[in-house]
């Protein structure tokens, strides 16, 4: 999903080589002024802050506002859309079937979904549940993401056919590469095994027995009149409201929408191995254990100095796993939607949850809060990037791309002239997986539009050659890209792909996947 960014990897605060002695925790009154400070320096409407140790609550507190046209407040039972922080849920439904004895993390996903197929058939037979959930199926980062974003889909032989036919970037099991089409068919799993649909399913065996009243799988399935937190993002420098385009279909990747007080509930059940308050289990010791174990390497790095850790990211079942240079284990998750940006991070050690919710498309001011809460518990973390730092950071980001960007254009060679008149290259393009894209002339201009995504459209102004960059109508995607157009017989536009030119384009843009050949 996007910004998992996405995103959903890890926390940037972990990078450092040594740590000073533990320090005290911070206030409330502390963070209070922290997520103040943050709401200001990194323009976010609203933010939700959770932290939970020792199995009590320490802080749940809501801050700015919902929306900012009615600039009604956040408070702890504001719902926010957690989006890929959604994938732990995934994985626990699936142990809550394998405990009951239906299935396995083992399965082969043919014995649940026939009709499932990858690019090659030795990797169709031997696909597991678990590979599934392991984001290491070969195909490339973010692959197919643009089946949902900008504007979500509700097919599933569309997701069957894109996983089958987006060419590989690496052997089956190789590599991690982050996947959310995969956490799509994992709830169909759910959904054929249980017999009900995923959204139903999570509801009624998680959130029912924990007491997470007013959450819920998918925004469609949120009340009207609920205490909800609205997306924004910025564009072109001006704050503005974003649309909810999550969709039924897509809640097991991200749809779960939840509140600070509720989510603590999950965190406390996951830091007491699955053991719910009245003390019984949700799911087994056994079931916890593997969804917090290793299954795909991410990153090694090996000690800075005598007595630090060798620094080792893995993926589990929809968790990240992680280690602090103080030894400590961090078990995290993070996810980003349109609008809407959350932090999931647990200290097994420190029997210490936290979480950070915000609705404002910007990452930075997550790490920067829960940075400066971790501090209070694990020490000064050397290294780690301090709360000025980040708000710079975010700042440079955004203005060195714009520069960036500019320089690139200011540099092109002028003299690489079109091969062809302009009207040539305007015509209906398909792509195996992902659908058609139509590149029509509107006053002199050409134009992109997709049939897929009706929010996908944009400007396309020459480059060099028969290069092109596509400016999309809505700024906030951060995502413009090259077209590079192919000439054939007789100086007849055959095809072209695409490639980013923002560098701060969102892997879920997965434009670098396509091959769109012209069909009229």
């Amino acid at each position: 999903m996007r910004k998992i960014i996405i995103l959903a990897l890890g926390l940037s605060l972990i990078g450092c080589e040594q740590t000073a002695k533990k320090q005290t925790p911070l206030t409330e009154s502390e963070i209070d002024a922290l997520a103040e400070r943050a709401l200001d320096a990194f323009n976010i409407p609203g933010i939700g802050i959770g932290i939970i140790k020792d199995g009590k609550i320490v802080h749940a507190k809501g801050y700015g506002v919902k929306d900012i046209r009615t600039k009604d407040p956040v408070d702890a039972d504001t719902l926010f859309q957690i989006a890929s922080n959604s994938k732990a849920y995934t994985a626990a439904t699936i142990a809550l079937l394998i405990d009951e004895g239906k299935m396995s993390w083992d399965d082969k996903v043919t014995d649940h979904i026939p009709e499932f197929k990858m690019f090659e058939p030795y990797v169709t037979r031997e696909f597991t549940v678990r590979d599934m959930l392991s984001h290491r199926s070969g195909l490339p980062l973010g692959a197919g993401d643009l089946l949902f974003f900008p504007d979500p889909i509700g097919k599933l032989d569309t997701v069957l056919k894109a996983i089958e036919t987006i060419p590989p970037s690496s052997s089956f099991r190789s590599k991690y590469d982050y996947d959310n089409l995969m956490y799509i068919l994992a709830g169909e799993v759910v959904a054929r095994v249980s017999g009900k649909p995923w959204s139903e399913f999570v509801e009624e065996r998680i959130f029912t027995p924990l007491k997470m009243d007013d959450c819920r799988a998918t925004y469609s399935r949120v009340p009207k009149d609920a205490n909800i937190a609205t997306p924004h993002a910025m564009s072109d420098s001006i704050l503005e409201v974003r649309d909810w385009v999550q969709h039924e279909f897509t809640g097991s990747v991200g749809g779960i929408n939840c509140s600070i007080n509720s989510s603590l509930k999950w965190l406390k059940t996951q830091l007491n191995h699955g053991v719910m308050d009245n003390g019984e289990p949700l799911f087994s010791k056994d079931r916890h254990g593997e969804m917090w174990s290793p299954q795909t390497i991410m990153s090694t790095r090996p000690p800075q100095d005598v007595g630090q850790p060798v620094r080792m990211e893995h993926y589990a079942l929809g968790w990240h796993l992680s280690n602090l240079p103080t030894h400590h284990q961090v078990i995290s998750h993070t996810g980003g939607l349109d609008g809407m940006l959350t932090s999931t991070v647990m200290l097994p050690e420190e029997n210490l949850g936290i979480l950070v919710f915000t609705n404002q498309a910007n990452g930075w001011a997550r790490g920067a809060i829960i940075s400066e809460i971790l501090k209070g518990y694990v020490g000064d973390i050397v290294g780690a990037m301090s709360f000025d730092e980040r708000v710079m950071a975010s700042k440079e980001s955004s203005s060195g791309a714009v520069e960036q960007m500019q320089a690139i254009w200011d540099a092109r060679d002028t003299t690489k002239t079109m091969s062809a008149p302009l009207i040539k290259y305007t015509g209906v393009y398909s792509d195996r997986w992902y659908g058609e894209v139509e590149i029509k002339m509107v006053d002199d201009t050409l134009r992109f539009i997709s049939n897929v995504s009706p929010n996908l459209k944009g400007t396309i102004k020459h480059f060099e050659g028969d290069t092109f960059i596509v400016e999309w109508d809505d700024r906030s995607m951060v995502a413009d890209a090259y077209m590079d157009f192919e000439i054939g017989y007789a100086m007849t536009v055959t095809n072209f792909t695409m490639r980013k030119f923002d560098p701060r384009t969102d892997f879920s843009f997965d434009f670098w996947d396509l091959d769109l050949r012209r069909i009229k």
